[in-house]
């Protein structure tokens, strides 16, 4: 009875636990080959999902969006107990080194089809049961030293179209037990039989779809893959051109070549003394082994020169070449040729020797001597630019003031040119003298007569003399109101009807003056001139012919009657 009553507490404790199949929506949990599966693809997790049971040894996420994987990422939600894991196409980048630390029992993992461009070292390091890695199509592009961790029971390796362009020697070398390898469709051109070598239970290795350049760096993993067994499709060269699809078994071992590379040193140019010695190195790789020869002007060298090989190695050697008591005959073009099975590679260099030029130098004295000629010369231009410049100048502005003092001329009848020239001309010493070309009409007077014209500067405003009274004829500044002076002798014996009237007033009053009589001045508070200035008349008029009416001018006031008395000189002012 007891027994039964325990059998049924049991059974009810059973149904009330929950059941790990009742996972997560969209999760769909279930036994499948034996193991508690948890089938999540394409449900639109964009992380891991948490709320799946500890128990769960398979799960299934491909098809979603999880781009990450940080660090503890499974141990994080509980899932400690996968034994594999699926995530093909969720678009994964990011992977942390430590993202699936602790799965212990893990034995497969399907990272394929994602965007994982750097794979770190040592992801996967404690996963020590990991049979099967695969990493297909993601764009890791090449495979580092000891890439991946020790993985003892590591069978299957996959990397078929990861874009890979280069694998390290090493990159292998904790994968022991590996059976199968895919590299296929990847961008190699090149691998080392050295990354095989450690795997004693390689069963399969595929390598088809890849660029193979067929030379000297392919040859030695070329041969020990033919060797070995493990094609299964043939390879095909795809470099060089004249290797282009041909499959590795039909081409000899030898043609995997590479053509000689040839360096010379010193290059290109060599300059040496004549009598002195020379030397030429020549630097060279290849294999096949090059045969390394030297030419000169394209000649094979003759049994005068020397030539010297110091080999480092059959693919890596040296050809040097020395040239003892170096002359003319032995300037020009030295040629290095490497010839092997794939090509022959050339280099030059050219020898040449100084040329002798001979040239006339000046003393230190003398090419001082030239600096100060040189100097002086340059100092003369100077001067001879500055002088004319200043001269220029000068001209320039002597013109602006002859052209700012000129004055306009004043034109006079011919009555007044006659008086005047008269008057000029008849200067004679006191007491002697003569009124000669006074005037046409008028006697010569035996007493002495002294005319001389006097001037009074007028205002700037007057205009200036005409050409007769040009500072050739008169001094300078003198025009303006002209001033005829008449000496006569005092000598009371002399007859003053004898004196001549310059005016010629007969028909006014003539008072007699004692002394010096001065005809009055047109008033100056109104001067008017014409374009000839004041007007004098032979018959000693004073009207001026001006424009405007009579009336406006004031009337001449009567002139002094000419007087031949002992008196000093007078004036008479017209």
């Amino acid at each position: 009875m007891a027994v039964a009553t325990l059998l049924m507490l049991a059974a009810a404790l059973a149904l009330a636990a929950p059941d790990w199949t009742d996972c997560q929506t969209p999760c769909i949990c279930k036994w499948s080959s034996g193991k508690k599966t948890a089938l999540c693809r394409n449900a639109g997790f964009t992380s891991l999902p948490e709320s799946l049971d500890t128990e769960m040894q398979v799960l299934n996420l491909s098809g979603n969006s999880i781009s990450k994987l940080g660090k503890d990422a499974f141990k994080k939600v509980g899932l400690v107990n996968l034994q594999r894991i699926y995530m093909r196409g969720t678009g994964l980048r990011d992977v942390h080194r430590d993202a699936f630390r602790e799965l212990i029992i893990l034995v497969e993992v399907d990272l394929s089809d994602n965007k994982i461009t750097n794979l770190q070292s040592n992801t996967f390091f404690g996963n020590e049961r990991l049979r099967i890695l695969c990493l297909n199509r993601n764009p890791l592009r090449k495979l580092g030293q000891a890439q991946f961790p020790t993985l003892p029971h590591l069978r299957t390796l996959e990397l078929e179209g990861c874009l890979l362009e280069s694998v390290h020697r090493n990159s292998f070398i904790h994968l022991v037990a590996l059976e199968s390898l895919n590299l296929k469709s990847n961008k190699l051109n090149n691998l080392s039989e050295t990354a095989f070598m450690n795997f004693a239970h390689l069963k399969s290795l595929a390598l088809d779809g890849n660029p193979w350049k067929c030379d000297c760096d392919l040859r030695g993993f070329r041969d020990w893959f033919l060797a070995s067994n493990l094609r299964s499709v043939s390879l095909i060269c795809k470099e060089p051109e004249h290797l282009m699809d041909v499959p590795w078994e039909d081409v000899p071992s030898d043609q995997f070549a590479c053509p000689p590379q040839v360096t010379v040193t010193p290059y290109p140019l060599v300059q040496a003394e004549a009598g002195g010695n020379v030397s030429f190195g020549c630097h060279v790789t290849g294999d096949p082994e090059p045969e390394v020869t030297w030419l000169y002007e394209d000649r094979p060298i003759n049994h005068t020169w020397l030539v010297l090989e110091a080999e480092e190695g059959l693919l890596d050697k040296w050809a040097n070449i020395s040239v003892f008591n170096v002359s003319d005959a032995d300037a020009g073009v030295y040629t290095c040729v490497a010839k092997n099975s794939l090509a022959a590679i050339s280099s030059n260099v050219t020898l040449v020797l100084p040329e002798v030029v001979t040239a006339t130098t000046l003393s230190k004295s003398e090419s001082r001597l030239l600096w100060w000629i040189l100097v002086c010369i340059g100092g003369a231009l100077v001067f001879s630019v500055m002088c004319t410049v200043m001269t220029v100048c000068c001209l320039k502005n002597k013109s602006r003031r002859k052209r700012r003092n000129l004055k306009a001329s004043v034109s006079f009848t011919d009555q007044e040119k006659k008086l005047l020239d008269v008057s000029i001309a008849t200067t004679t010493d006191r007491g002697t003298g003569s009124c000669e070309a006074l005037a046409p009409d008028l006697d010569i007077m035996d007493p002495p007569v002294h005319i001389t014209i006097e001037s009074e500067p007028l205002p700037l405003a007057v205009y200036p003399p005409p050409p007769e009274f040009s500072t050739s004829v008169l001094p300078a500044g003198a025009y303006g109101n002209i001033l005829i002076s008449v000496s006569v002798s005092r000598d009371p014996s002399i007859d003053a009807s004898r004196c001549p009237d310059l005016l010629d007033l007969t028909h006014r009053a003539k008072p007699v003056y004692h002394g010096m009589a001065t005809l009055p001045r047109r008033p100056r508070a109104v001067p008017q001139y014409d374009n000839m200035g004041p007007r004098v008349t032979a018959g000693g008029s004073s009207t001026l012919s001006l424009p405007g009416s009579a009336a406006e001018l004031p009337p001449p006031p009567p002139p002094p009657p000419p007087s031949c008395t002992p008196l000093t000189p007078e004036f008479v002012s017209l």
